[in-house]
């Protein structure tokens, strides 16, 4: 992820997670092929690639929370925030031209 931030690659990482139930797998069979799988996708990782490739469609303030109680989803909503704001400072810096020979 740091990497594709960074540009160093234009691949963006992937985050989904494939489950195959069932069957062997990996074997010869595309998993499109296979009887039941399932596809889970972090939602904290989606975020974060949402939000260094610039495709964030929310602002980081308008989450709501209908938790009584802090969690460790509150501690990943403030930390997201963090991070929002770290990287929207980093994005409002002069970037440093090329190094004097």
């Amino acid at each position: 992820l740091i990497l594709f931030q960074k540009g160093q690659t234009t691949t963006p990482p992937p985050f989904e997670i494939f489950f195959c139930f069932g069957e062997e797998w990996p074997d010869q069979k595309p998993k499109e092929k296979k009887l039941i799988t399932v596809q889970v996708v972090p939602v904290a990782a989606r975020l974060l690639l949402e939000m260094f490739s610039g495709e964030l469609s929310w602002s980081a303030d308008s989450i709501p929370l209908q938790i009584s109680h802090p969690d460790l989803k509150d501690k990943m909503v403030e930390q997201f925030k963090e991070l929002h704001q770290l990287w929207q400072n980093q994005q409002r810096l002069p970037q440093p031209g090329p190094a004097p020979w």
